[in-house]
């Protein structure tokens, strides 16, 4: 699988990407060094321990990686999480954690398959 297919596997906007970073080894440098972020993590063990401040900055990280790197899907659920704990609500945030988690799982399985092929 290339890069184009993966981001296409992703769901994500490769055309975003290789414009804002605009060499396709840097794509592939932070990309696969995504499953490494810490933000996604934290922000489970955030909403499971109920803190909403650092649920809320982890949220917002993830959410700002996700942009940068062209992962719409995942972005778009984070974005969700984001906004609810922003506001202070961490049980709509709790709603939003199967699907973000679910958009996650997805994404890092695609990459690790990409950086495999590598």
């Amino acid at each position: 699988m290339n890069i184009e297919e993966c981001y296409e596997k992703m769901g994500g906007n490769y055309a975003d990407v290789i414009n804002r970073l605009r060499k396709e080894t840097l794509v592939t440098k932070f990309l696969v060094r995504f499953p490494e972020d810490p933000s996604y993590g934290e922000l489970a063990e955030s909403i499971d321990k109920g803190d909403t401040e650092t649920a809320f900055r982890a949220a917002h990280t993830l959410k700002g990686v996700c942009q940068n790197l062209g992962l719409e899907k995942l972005f778009v659920s984070a974005d969700e999480a984001t906004e609810a704990l922003r506001g202070g609500d961490i049980d709509k945030a709790k709603l939003v954690m199967p699907t973000l988690s679910s958009d996650y799982e997805m994404i890092v399985d695609t990459i690790n398959e990409f950086a495999e092929g590598q």
